[in-house]
């Protein structure tokens, strides 16, 4: 019996709490009107509180507006809020480049999560039914779906989308919806050829069960069990690899690039599609297939470059500098060239990479002189070896300095290279000029031409750091 399974669904995977609010997406068709009027039902055996919601696509003027007649009566009868919504779907995926179905679906989606807002409601539930999920399997399978896509919709999703009707079939849908006399409407776009679902539906289905497996429906239903199962076990793998492997610094990650080549190749691609939820809340699991934007990434890691920096499509960036890999929040702006002169002694800002540096003469018996205490925002510097006035500005090809200790010159690029200094960072990199010398690297080294000897009689002292820690 219908009521019964619907009960069992919602006890075996805890779909409803006490004191639940529920979004109820009711599109007017029989399942979702069983689907209102079983929750009805049960409002007073878990104290829900049910919002009805109904979406007009923009597509069957006539029937959009009888449905939602229908469905605004019904929610009046039941004493429930009515929500409905009309959106230019055609519009919408000739912008976002999506299928209809995605269209439609992300439409919907984004009017219930308001509807949760608006409502302090905790639950959206939706009235799949079981033919459903096996259609929904099939189409998969067509596309080469793996586990993720062959679990076909689950019960519950993201702790929040219900499907209590995901284990009745249709045929028992519609004797209820008869015996109980539900009203709903026929949608004649469910009737075209024209949609996959359709032809699967109404000739590949039979076809099937006729000439070659009678009791497919079940066996796919068990399938997707099986598949689902596997998936949860995948999930919880990912889970336990992401917690010893990635690192959370507010909302930036980093991880070792050795560590994440230890796992399977299935672990991996959910591993970074695990992070990229982790820095966009808004961005969902896919229900099958790797995004592109996984697939890009996996094959950006397995590459030999050693440094790159990757703008992603859902925002943010992911760096590779040698073995550590970086995922941030916000896009790159590339540093600009620039340079300027420096006030000797004084203070000069460096506002195009958010630093100033601070020039003045000391002592070399002083305390302030202590070079092998410095930190390496601090150098010094023979002071009569320098060339006045000093510049500050950044990277420009075919530089070349010599490293103190180096007896000959050798290509900053080189330098850069040696101490593992991505590309995209060396812009940022503040180089101190005496005259046509590059006097220091700023964080690495001093030039050997410049720096402190027994002979030195005045010191010049320089100091990097960043304008906030100075504010």
């Amino acid at each position: 019996m219908l009521i019964e399974r619907f009960k069992r669904t919602i006890e075996r995977y805890r779909l409803l709490d006490r004191g639940d609010r529920v979004v109820v997406g009711v599109s007017g068709g029989v399942d979702s009107m069983v689907l209102l009027h079983l929750l009805s039902a049960f409002r007073e055996n878990y104290s829900l509180s049910l919002i009805v919601a109904h979406v007009n696509h923009g597509l069957r003027p006539e029937e959009a507006l009888s449905e939602a007649k229908l469905v605004e009566t019904v929610a009046g009868n039941f004493g429930l809020p009515f929500e409905q919504i009309q959106f230019d779907t055609r519009e919408f995926q000739r912008r976002s480049k999506l299928s209809f179905q995605d269209a439609a679906r992300r439409l919907r989606f984004h009017f219930f999560r308001e509807l949760l807002t608006k409502y302090g409601a905790q639950k959206i539930a939706l009235g799949h039914n079981a033919d459903d999920q096996v259609e929904t399997v099939l189409i998969r399978l067509l596309r080469g779906s793996g586990p993720r896509g062959l679990k076909g919709m689950t019960p519950v999703r993201q702790g929040r989308v219900i499907h209590p009707l995901l284990e009745s079939w249709r045929r028992e849908i519609e004797e209820y919806a008869t015996f109980h006399h539900i009203p709903f409407l026929q949608d004649s776009s469910n009737l075209k050829a024209t949609y996959l679902r359709n032809r699967i539906r109404r000739d590949l289905i039979p076809l099937l069960e006729k000439d070659y497996q009678p009791n497919l429906k079940f066996l796919l239903q068990k399938t997707s069990h099986l598949m689902r199962d596997q998936d949860d076990f995948l999930e919880k793998e990912t889970d336990k690899a992401y917690r010893q492997m990635v690192r959370e610094e507010g909302e930036n990650l980093s991880f070792r690039l050795a560590t994440f080549r230890e796992h399977h190749p299935v672990i991996r691609w959910r591993l970074i599609l695990k992070m990229l939820q982790r820095m966009d809340s808004n961005q969902e699991a896919p229900e099958e297939g790797e995004p592109p934007s996984t697939v890009m990434i996996s094959d950006r890691l397995h590459g030999s470059e050693p440094c790159f920096l990757l703008e992603l499509p859902t925002g943010g960036t992911l760096e590779r500098c040698y073995e550590t890999v970086y995922l941030k929040k916000g896009g790159v702006e590339p540093t600009a060239p620039f340079e300027k002169e420096v006030a000797s002694p004084g203070i000069t800002a460096l506002r195009e990479v958010g630093k100033e540096v601070i020039i003045e003469v000391v002592d070399r018996r002083g305390s302030s002189f202590k070079p092998a205490e410095s930190p390496p925002n601090v150098a010094f510097f023979d002071f009569h070896r320098l060339h006045f006035p000093l510049r500050m500005r950044n990277f420009r090809p075919g530089d070349r300095f010599q490293p103190l200790g180096v007896k000959g010159t050798q290509k900053l690029k080189e330098f850069f290279v040696d101490h593992k200094i991505p590309r995209h960072e060396r812009p940022n990199v503040p180089l101190l000029l005496s005259g046509e010398v590059i006097a220091w690297v700023v964080g690495y080294r001093i030039d050997e031409r410049v720096r402190v000897t027994e002979k030195t009689e005045k010191v010049l002292r320089a100091e990097i750091r960043s304008v906030s820690a100075h504010a």
